[in-house]
């Protein structure tokens, strides 16, 4: 039943892209007007979904969903250095490909996908994987992208 509910949240978000496409194509939204919205979607709706996740009563329950969530990304970002450390190696991987393949598009294709498959109150838990995803990204990925030595936690906070 959710396979087949997630396969309908992929198409729908494939023929938002598709129009989208369309739009440039046509002129009737210039590539330069997609970035708006893009930051748009980036920058404040995406958060306001977030923080409105977190408008709930707080149970133990919740808590405890919230805590094996964060748990659940941490160890599948291990799991991910790991492969791609020895993916990397095996077939000669550079540093683009490497990140690519450690962090996904999760902000802009979970909490949709989530919302309209599992309903607004999951969100919550979808925004564990994202905070260690964003916090690995602007620390390792950053140190990996711009071959840097180590990481500099006062320009992250």
């Amino acid at each position: 039943m959710i396979s087949l509910l997630l396969i309908k949240q992929i198409t729908e978000l494939f023929l938002v892209m598709f129009m989208g496409f369309i739009l440039v194509k046509t002129h009737l939204l210039k590539a330069e007007e997609s970035k708006t919205l893009s930051a748009v979607a980036l920058y404040l709706i995406m958060p306001c979904v977030i923080i409105n996740a977190f408008q709930i009563k707080y149970t133990e329950s919740i808590r405890n969903g919230l805590i094996l969530a964060f748990v659940a990304a941490v160890l599948i970002h291990i799991i991910l250095l790991i492969l791609v450390k020895i993916l990397g190696r095996i077939f000669n991987l550079d540093a683009v490909e490497k990140a690519s393949m450690i962090y996904s598009n999760a902000g802009n294709l979970i909490i949709p996908i989530v919302t309209s498959v599992l309903g607004k109150e999951w969100v919550i838990y979808s925004s564990a994987f994202i905070s260690v995803q964003l916090f690995l990204l602007w620390t390792h990925g950053k140190m990996m992208l711009c071959e840097e030595q180590k990481v500099d936690l006062k320009k992250f906070f």
